[in-house]
């Protein structure tokens, strides 16, 4: 019987082996990519740790001593605007005791404004910005100091609004990453918008299975057959070409609703369009995956962010969250179109919902063997290539070591 890291090995060598066929013989993963455990812990420490991760937005901590919770991969964090107004991650891990600062499980708000942060185990307290502030009854500590301790600083950066952490703290710039993404996206000035929607979903898949959803649209022609197929449908959608930091597809709208839009008077227009964006760029809506978990959807009006976090093989929480333009909440109909919005928003995200949790299913079946791939689901084939290269710089790394 093969040992472990044999299993993974052999794994790894046939994801590379399929990542290496052209999109014309593009087939898709073995089933273990998405159930195995050995698999997935490879992933949390050579792909998720390594990379930047997106967790929350700058509206969020809009005012100095804004706060709110992040948890990802294991990590209590907090996003918080310091009275400097510094937006920064730092750790929830209190360095006393370890006591999560901001434990949520009976009661507490996972966000709030406060002047400081106060430990419950034993009131100690830190500034927003990490400092400890307070120590009670340390005077007898022989060489304590309390000027030595602080809430950890996790490594952070924002692109265009959007806060990103890196675990690892030895990613590449973000900036520099995602820089062709961030031209394309300029337009939209994301670092102006304000999150509206925020829901929390928990999901038995695994985060692939919901990330490779989230990038294809071959899939209106099933999954979205009355909500999106009729405005993009399948056979019209088409995606970029390989860049090593993402993918982004193209949505088309129908003749008849981009016409409208070139006319000023769509009828898909839920709240004010953003005015920075060029009109012939309205008449399509863009699906963006920043490797490995970022993913947008852009409308001319709003924003659709998605926050994957995975919780094991076949598990994960999702953040399904729309920003739009502040002016925005101020339409005299806003509740209205809001409530409309919220309702669209929960009715496409229970159709992925089914599609993906019974992906999951058949990857636990011994009959699946992986299938071939449409052209329309290019985003898949690319993913597939941004893994082998993660698997190639991970064994690169081993050799060197």
């Amino acid at each position: 019987m093969r040992s472990p890291n044999d299993r993974l090995s052999a794994l790894h060598d046939e994801i590379v082996a399929t990542a290496a066929h052209p999109l014309a013989q593009a087939r898709c993963l073995p089933r273990e990519v998405y159930t195995d455990a050995t698999h997935y812990a490879w992933e949390i420490e050579h792909v998720l740790r390594r990379e930047w991760l997106s967790v929350g937005h700058i509206s969020q901590v809009s005012q100095p001593g804004d706060f709110c919770n992040v948890d990802m991969l294991g990590e209590p964090m907090l996003l918080t605007r310091g009275r400097d107004g510094e937006v920064r991650v730092l750790s929830r891990t209190c360095p006393h005791r370890g006591m999560d600062v901001n434990p949520t499980e009976f009661g507490r708000p996972a966000t709030g404004n406060a002047r400081v942060l106060r430990c419950p185990y034993h009131f100690w307290t830190f500034a927003l910005d990490g400092r400890c502030t307070g120590a009670p009854e340390m005077q007898c500590a022989e060489g304590f100091h309390r000027d030595s301790v602080r809430l950890t600083p996790i490594r952070s950066a924002i692109w265009h609004g959007f806060v990103f952490v890196n675990l690892s703290g030895d990613a590449p710039p973000l900036d520099a990453q995602y820089a062709a993404m961030g031209t394309q996206l300029a337009p939209w000035r994301m670092h102006d918008l304000e999150m509206v929607a925020d829901l929390w979903w928990n999901c038995a898949f695994n985060w692939k299975i919901l990330v490779e959803n989230f990038a294809e649209c071959y899939h209106h022609l099933g999954a979205h057959s009355k909500i999106f197929e009729p405005l993009f449908p399948a056979k019209t959608c088409w995606s970029n070409d390989e860049d090593p930091a993402f993918t982004v597809a193209n949505l088309p709208l129908i003749q008849p609703l981009a016409d409208e839009v070139r006319a000023g008077a769509s009828s898909l227009r839920q709240f004010l369009d953003i005015e920075t964006v060029p009109v012939e760029r309205r008449t399509n809506w863009y699906v963006y995956v920043g490797f490995p978990t970022y993913l947008l959807f852009a409308a001319p009006d709003r924003v659709f962010w998605y926050q994957v976090v995975p919780d094991g093989p076949e598990r994960m929480r999702l953040r399904t969250t729309m920003l739009i333009s502040p002016a925005a909440k101020g339409l005299p109909d806003y509740a209205a179109r809001f409530a409309a919005e919220m309702e669209m928003l929960r009715a496409f995200h229970m159709e992925d919902m089914e599609m993906c949790t019974a992906v999951q299913r058949g990857m636990r079946s011994q009959s699946y063997r992986p299938g071939r791939l449409s052209h329309l689901e290019k985003p898949l084939w690319l993913i597939q290539r941004y893994l082998a290269r993660r698997i190639g710089a991970s064994r690169a790394t081993s050799v060197a070591a």
